[in-house]
């Protein structure tokens, strides 16, 4: 493989050293022990010599000097501590993979081993004044967590009850909003999606069903509804997901059929974007491209199903060892990434890339013609948004898990900022990093290893990495500068199924994201999942009304471990007061 660095990578790096920089200036100021102004001062001459470090970086390899930015937002002490290790880490991480993978033999003469070594240095004493400030200010005392913390200067009102595994809204050209029913959730057969309309006493009317679930998108266009529908419960030769278009006598046509949703993963969310084309995602089928004792969906309904990539790839030969579940005697099961449960792969074997693919996001006209792939690479795109700013679409990205054959540890949820054409990553590069890096390997098992030969080279880094097993769904992107910053992301984050255990309850909430300095802060937090009394519980959609002043949020309701609760979605409204 060629060396290379991924378009904007050292550029974002930069801005996110620069904000570092001043983060690390707040603790100084705000120090609350002397004892500690020594450790302090070291991190902020590491931090200045990094920041030296990544403009030589830049000139060395020709690229433009970056920019740096300072619209920062300052927390008290011990949650800037907390941000600092989470910043630096990733930052961490990404260092580490010049070395491993992206500039293997360049990263000693460009300095990156040095880079590498003072950013650890930094991670360390960050650890430890985490834990220290920890201890120091921990309650004495348990206080009863509330319902919801919202961030202050805002109210939250809940407008609808009464939902059974809502997924999406949007609003018609008058502002009226609409609700889709998935009609599935995970640990549920099956079922029928619909579409529903919000009327002014709170109640809701059906507008239209139907819909193969999980319906996962809906979007108005010149008059007619467009629907997304996972149809898992069909059993077609290869692909099961559909786009429908449902006109305004209710006259309804498949416009896009034979999707590869048949697995884990489904459609995502669907909008029109500024060239007046659908816009639309497909899952993967696996966790990690291989069918294995985790996808019993597959397995039970769709037993041939696997991922299919959007490109050719020659593949190494690794396969995975398993027992066999379609057996009726004990027996064992060998499987190849790219293949159907029990069919190895072979060394040097190309896997034909299809228009119908799974990672993916697809464009097509108003009536489905002129299909076509705008990118690769994805595990999990379950929100799309173009941005208001630069024009440019924006996507959610879920993390891989430590489960079936191929686990993946602590992957991130992330944001990207989409390259057309571009490849971002799956199933190589996680959060835009080599799934070789010690960080993924889970422990007692194997270690994740390269299934293809010849990597595409990577698009980009993700503008954004979100707490692993967040489950960020939906996003919506502030224009109203009275309601907060223009240009803020602010994200619906489901919360953990329970994969693996995390230092604090990931999810649950609601986030806003700075794309332009990596900040992510809390806008809206349940801190008592699923236990909760009056507040959201499982955010999964939030979206702005045409004038950017109302904030609605779709809560998934009760998900439960296998048993989702019917009747406990719910609709609400957040105001700026």
């Amino acid at each position: 493989m060629n060396e290379y660095i991924p378009q904007g990578m050292v550029q974002k790096q930069y801005r996110w050293e620069w904000v570092n920089y001043f983060l690390y200036r707040h603790l100084q100021e705000n120090n609350p022990f002397p004892k500690l102004q020594a450790p302090l001062d070291e991190l902020l001459n590491k931090q200045e010599k990094q920041l030296d470090a990544l403009r030589k970086l830049a000139a060395s390899l020709g690229i433009s000097s970056p920019s740096a930015t300072v619209n920062i937002r300052y927390n008290p002490v011990l949650e800037c501590i907390k941000e600092l290790h989470h910043r630096e880490y990733e930052l961490l991480q990404e260092y580490i993979s010049y070395h491993d993978y992206f500039l293997p033999v360049s990263s000693n003469r460009l300095g990156i081993e040095d880079l590498m070594k003072s950013q650890l240095a930094q991670v360390n004493t960050l650890t430890a004044l985490k834990e220290t400030f920890g201890q120091l200010f921990k309650p004495q005392h348990e206080t009863q967590k509330p319902d919801y913390i919202l961030e202050k200067g805002y109210r939250l009102t809940r407008i609808a009850t009464g939902l059974t595994f809502p997924t999406v809204m949007t609003f018609d050209p008058q502002g009226t909003v609409y609700v889709a029913e998935a009609g599935f959730a995970y640990g549920t057969e099956p079922g029928i999606g619909r579409v529903l309309r919000l009327e002014t006493d709170g109640s809701f009317t059906e507008i239209a069903s139907g819909f193969g679930g999980p319906v996962t998108g809906i979007a108005w266009h010149q008059g007619d509804l467009y629907v997304a529908a996972g149809n898992l419960g069909e059993k077609p030769a290869d692909g099961c997901g559909e786009i429908i278009r449902v006109s305004p006598n209710g006259t309804r046509q498949t416009i896009v059929s034979g999707l590869r949703t048949c697995g884990d993963h489904f459609t995502g969310d669907i909008l029109f974007g500024p060239d007046g084309k659908l816009y639309f995602s497909v899952g993967t089928a696996t966790n990690s491209a291989v069918v294995g004792l985790d996808n019993m969906l597959i397995l039970k309904h769709h037993p041939q199903f696997h991922d299919v990539p959007a490109r050719d790839l020659e593949l190494t030969g690794t396969n995975f060892i398993s027992r066999d579940p379609l057996s009726d005697q004990p027996e064992a099961a060998v499987t190849g990434a790219y293949h159907a449960f029990g069919v190895p792969s072979k060394e040097g074997e190309i896997v034909q890339g299809r228009l119908l693919a799974n990672g993916v996001i697809y464009r097509c006209n108003p009536d489905g013609s002129h299909l076509q792939i705008v990118a690769d690479g994805f595990r999990n795109t379950f929100g799309l948004r173009f941005s208001p700013m630069n024009g440019k679409l924006i996507v959610t990205d879920h993390g891989a898990d430590p489960r079936g054959s191929r686990q993946i540890r602590l992957d991130w949820d992330k944001i990207w900022e989409v390259t057309p054409g571009g490849w971002h990553g799956f199933p190589e590069l996680f959060s835009g990093l080599p799934v070789t890096l010690p960080h993924f390997h889970a422990a007692e098992q194997a270690k994740p290893t390269f299934l293809i030969r010849n990597h595409p080279p990577l698009a980009a880094q993700p503008l954004a990495r979100l707490q692993p097993h967040s489950a960020s769904m939906k996003f919506d992107i502030c224009t109203n500068a009275e309601f907060g910053s223009p240009g803020e992301l602010f994200v619906a984050q489901f919360g953990e199924s329970g994969f693996e255990k995390t230092e604090e309850l990931p999810g649950f909430k609601v986030v806003s994201v700075n794309p332009e300095t990596g900040q992510i802060s809390d806008f809206l937090t349940n801190p008592n999942g699923e236990s909760t009394k009056q507040g959201p519980i499982r955010p999964i959609d939030v979206k702005f009304n045409a004038e950017g002043n109302e904030l609605y949020l779709v809560d998934f309701g009760l998900m439960g471990k296998h048993n989702p609760t019917p009747g406990t979605g719910s609709l609400w409204k957040i105001v700026k007061i």
